[in-house]
């Protein structure tokens, strides 16, 4: 599917953008249980080009995230990616959602981890991400699921999975030349070593 396509069909489509640096488990975990309990259509990853909070940061080439995102979901029924934000810098999330409310009338359900939450009041325009999607909201270690934010919402929390991996502790471990085969899908491994991406300079 295209962004031209069936990819914006249905009535209920979930998103889960980020930076995918690179994609883990967790990332997979969240956006097949959104896509089994809230019964989406589907769920779109969105592979951020320019993270805004990641400004000035060591950040691998988005050509190389974007293949690893591809290859983590090869094969997994409901979960596609769109290359919607590939014209946006910085990767307002703000932007991503207008964008996709520009090519659906679907129902828009953001999904992200409880440490995003936390953080959602310093985003850009945070009331304008109440007001395009649903909040679905992943428990994540030490991280309270706290919305500060003025403004209606829509949130819904899981207990489960909890997602308590991330990519900057699996490019260290690679870095340090340890197994991070558990954390990561076996594609996106195979990627990682056959690019040389992550490894100690």
């Amino acid at each position: 599917m295209s962004d031209r396509d069936a990819l914006w069909s249905g009535a209920r489509i979930g998103v889960l953008g980020g930076t995918f640096d690179p994609p883990h488990v967790g990332h997979i975990r969240m956006a097949t249980a959104a896509l089994d309990v809230l019964a989406l259509d589907r769920v779109l990853m969105s592979v951020a080009p320019a993270p805004p909070h990641k400004e000035g940061a060591d950040v691998t080439d988005y050509a190389h995230r974007l293949a690893m995102i591809e290859a983590a979901i090869d094969g997994v029924p409901g979960l596609a990616v769109t290359r919607i934000e590939e014209s946006h810098a910085p990767s307002y999330t703000t932007d991503l959602l207008r964008a996709c409310r520009a090519r659906t009338e679907a129902d828009l359900y953001f999904i992200m981890g409880a440490d995003s939450l936390c953080d959602l009041p310093a985003w850009h325009a945070p009331d304008d991400i109440l007001r395009l999607c649903t909040l679905v909201v992943f428990p994540r270690d030490r991280a309270p699921v706290v919305l500060n934010v003025e403004g209606d919402a829509s949130v819904v929390v899981f207990e489960a999975p909890r997602v308590d991996v991330s990519s900057s502790d699996i490019r260290l471990a690679i870095e340090r030349g340890d197994d991070a085969g558990a954390s990561i899908p076996g594609p996106v491994a195979e990627y990682i070593g056959r690019h040389g991406l992550y490894r100690a300079a």
